[in-house]
């Protein structure tokens, strides 16, 4: 199924459904923000992305099953089933269910979640930057005071190596200052700020990084329009 899926993606994206780094806009597309930040490499733009998926993904879909390449995908995705042992076949239905249900959506690279729970806005900071990397900043906030109370670093040079990263947090040598965070007229926020990492440790699944620790990583951060999502509190 994921075969599949990341198949459909790829095609969406042809399509103009995705970007990353310094990509022109698709259609549907708008930037929410970016980290200009130097890891190592000079400094870089990591651009966050908001997508809004096309009305006729279902249609773009199906055309893309009905040539070679995609009846390939499904082949290949039920080979590696069999291979697992699962009892289980993908169709040209599952997939069209699945995408079809993303239909006019929109899909935010970076965003707020309020957690009443615990009290808590968390705040995620996504970039992708020209040549592939990413950098994700994650921050938690008292949801009255707004004060900083954690904050965490990954960096992944490489978009297909999903476990070839390095990550600290703030406990470990990553410190951040927020100039300004702000809730906009239409109940999205607005953030800017900056931040400073040392010595941060790569993944113990990481296979093919150059060194097993990235000496320092630094930068600043503007977002002016992450979406917030309010998390049910457990048991209500």
């Amino acid at each position: 199924m994921q075969a599949v899926i990341d198949e459909a993606a790829k095609d969406a994206a042809e399509a103009g459904a995705l970007a990353s780094g310094d990509a022109l806009l698709k259609p549907g597309q708008s930037v929410q923000g970016s980290i200009e930040a130097d890891v190592g490499k000079g400094v870089q733009a990591f651009r966050s992305i908001a997508t809004r998926v096309a009305d006729d993904i279902g249609a773009q879909t199906d055309r893309a099953l009905d040539t070679g390449k995609g009846q390939r995908a499904l082949d290949d995705a039920n080979r590696k089933l069999e291979k697992l042992g699962v009892d289980t076949r993908v169709g040209k239905d599952d997939v069209r269910d699945i995408v079809a249900g993303m239909a006019g959506k929109t899909f935010h690279d970076s965003e707020v979640r309020h957690i009443g729970i615990i009290q808590s806005l968390q705040v995620t900071l996504k970039g992708t930057a020209s040549d592939g990397g990413h950098l994700d900043l994650g921050l938690s906030l008292d949801d009255k005071t707004l004060a900083l109370t954690r904050a965490s670093l990954r960096y992944r040079p490489k978009a297909n190596a999903m476990f070839d990263f390095y990550q600290g947090r703030d406990k470990n040598g990553v410190e951040v200052t927020i100039d300004r965070f702000e809730r906009n007229a239409d109940g999205s926020y607005a953030i800017a700020g900056s931040f400073t990492a040392r010595d941060l440790p790569a993944s113990q699944m990481a296979k093919k990084l150059p060194t097993d620790r990235l000496p320092s990583a630094s930068g600043r951060f503007t977002y002016d329009a992450l979406p917030l999502k309010d998390m049910p509190n457990s048991g209500r």
